[in-house]
């Protein structure tokens, strides 16, 4: 039930915002009563807190097993329309409860150099521009995900298509082409 619940929230709070959505709206949308909810959870506050554990650890785990950049990037293309629990973060980390801001900040960013760390260890060896495309990438990443949360999935595509091209000639050299 706790997940189930989880799931229900983190689709709500990607929708409507932490402000936007009531205890009364996930209680309704898993069918049960609202004090049931606290059997499993102190508040909306601990809440929100457990689910957004829960997204940066899944985040972080995709980032980890990743082995292709390319790919990485044009899965979240899906992940934004089939995965509650990925809009949530992103919805989240660009809007996050005052109450919570500074952690998900924090939380944001040791995502982000995780992910700048696994772009080193996927450049070809002779690299001499690692850093460079460590912090390209995210820009791309940052990119993709404001298009995303703002504009279509068409543009989405259209942005990563031409990022990634430009991204490749620069720092992929040597690399297998697609």
């Amino acid at each position: 039930m706790k997940e189930t619940i989880k799931k229900a929230a983190a689709a709500l709070f990607a929708e409507y915002g932490y402000a936007g959505t009531s205890l009364a709206q996930i209680s309704e949308k898993v069918g049960i009563k609202k004090p049931s909810l606290y059997a499993h959870f102190k508040s909306k506050d601990h809440l929100f807190e457990c689910i957004m554990e829960d997204a940066f650890d899944a985040e972080t785990k995709r980032v980890e097993e990743a082995g292709d950049l390319h790919k990485l990037l044009q899965s979240y293309l899906f992940l934004y329309e089939e995965d509650a629990l990925f809009r949530f973060l992103l919805t989240s980390s660009f809007f996050p409860p005052d109450f919570l801001k500074k952690r998900i900040l924090e939380q944001y960013d040791e995502y982000l150099h995780a992910l700048e760390e696994k772009v080193k260890t996927v450049l070809p060896s002779d690299s001499v521009h690692a850093e460079d495309a460590a912090v390209m990438y995210t820009i791309i990443l940052d990119s993709l995900f404001v298009e995303l949360c703002y504009g279509t999935r068409e543009r989405s595509q259209k942005r990563l298509d031409t990022a990634w091209r430009v991204y490749e000639q620069a720092f992929m050299k040597g690399q297998k082409k697609r």
